[in-house]
């Protein structure tokens, strides 16, 4: 029997570059389908860049309705009921807490629009929170209450569910390349020649498909491939969280800032409370995202207008901030498409890179990926596909 063949003697049908939550879901949508599959990653595991720095929900969005993304929270939907039939042990729906105020800015009517709304697209009923119950929502500020809705979304750990993706691709013979960073690619033969560090080694390999699923760093890459291929404008959108020593009982509470931005107060680990995001535009290092004192000032203090104990500085056990990659245009970070782009090219060998996309809405998107793979070239295993939907977590 001849030797396993080293990564630099095989040549893969895709090569996926992040095993972030959007990697990895590419990952084991190619893998599924039988395609000869490779993911480099520049950390030690899957999900601890931008996809372990999210708000740690799977949901549709219900403030997205504001802004008119329909199909978004309509395909967040679908999605957070397949991934609580495939991974109900990392996704769990939890109790959502709107309280609306005689100051809020958004009225109690145009509220329970968008939960009608939301209930037709998710057949999950909403209800008003009796009176007589208030009292028991975890210290809420009652002064000047008017309603308080509540309706089901669901929660997760984003690291260990991306983690569990990428597992489950790893069981469909996809292979991972962690701590390597990767370094160029350019086109000889329509097959691309790619090459990344590794123990201070630099390796090369070959493959029929680039996938750029790079998060916040995805510019950087574009520019290592050759052939170049534009990208749309893009912002980084920076969202802090802060971690306290508060215990909720209750659920999660969705609350809204003084500039009216969600902001969603949430029970965590070690009956510790996290409280985010901010959204700010960010153009430092992306390697050096850190939180700011006063995004951690801004989630205090919007936590206490609505609740009587009283934070301060002292009660942030850790704060962390991750990053966003959102289409640029003149609206608000708030406002912003939150919808995945997908951009590939027209020639061979395939290139394709997706740019931003919703943690909940991961494998919706990696189908759409899997789509203009499949135009491109045919699986090297001659396995019957099926579809990542069916495939517990």
């Amino acid at each position: 029997m001849s030797a396993e063949k080293t990564p630099e003697e095989k040549i893969y049908d895709v090569v996926i570059i992040g095993a972030g939550i959007q990697g990895a879901g590419v990952a084991q949508a190619a893998a599924t389908d039988g395609y000869k599959t490779l993911v480099i990653e520049k950390f030690s595991q899957a999900g601890l860049g931008t996809s372990c720095k999210s708000s740690k929900l799977i949901h549709g969005g219900l403030r997205y309705l504001e802004s008119g993304q329909f199909k978004l929270v309509k395909e967040c939907l679908r999605e957070r009921k397949t991934l609580l039939k495939n991974a109900p042990n990392l996704v769990k729906l939890i109790p959502f807490y709107i309280p609306v105020y005689a100051h809020s800015l958004r009225p109690a009517w145009l509220i329970f629009t968008g939960l009608c709304i939301y209930f037709l697209f998710s057949l999950k009923p909403f209800s008003i929170v009796k009176k007589t119950a208030w009292s028991s929502l975890d210290g809420l500020n009652l002064k000047n209450l008017k309603i308080v809705f509540k309706y089901y979304d669901a929660q997760t750990d984003d690291k260990k569910l991306t983690q569990a993706v990428i597992n489950s691709a790893e069981k469909l013979s996809c292979e991972i390349i962690y701590d390597a960073d990767f370094l160029s690619s350019h086109t000889q033969n329509k097959t691309h020649l790619l090459s990344y560090i590794k123990n201070k080694k630099t390796h090369n390999i070959k493959c029929q498909c680039i996938v750029n699923c790079t998060g916040p760093w995805v510019n950087e890459t574009q520019t290592k491939i050759s052939p170049t291929l534009s990208t749309p404008a893009v912002d980084l959108i920076a969202g802090t969280h802060i971690i306290v020593d508060k215990e909720l009982e209750q659920g999660i509470y969705y609350i809204e800032a003084a500039d009216k931005r969600a902001v969603f107060v949430m029970p965590w680990k070690n009956q510790q409370t996290l409280i985010g995001t901010t959204e700010k535009k960010y153009t430092g290092d992306i390697n050096s995202i850190a939180p700011s004192e006063e995004e951690k000032t801004y989630l205090l203090k919007t936590y206490n207008q609505y609740f009587k104990t009283q934070l301060s500085q002292k009660n942030i056990v850790t704060a962390f901030a991750g990053l966003r990659v959102l289409p640029r245009s003149e609206n608000s970070a708030f406002n912003k498409s939150r919808e995945s782009i997908i951009i590939k090219n027209t020639e061979s060998p395939k290139l394709i890179t997706l740019v931003g996309g919703k943690l909940t809405a991961y494998r919706a998107s990696a189908d759409e990926v899997l789509i203009e793979i499949k135009k491109a070239i045919k699986p090297s295993s001659t396995t019957k596909p099926y579809s990542t939907k069916d495939i517990p977590l």
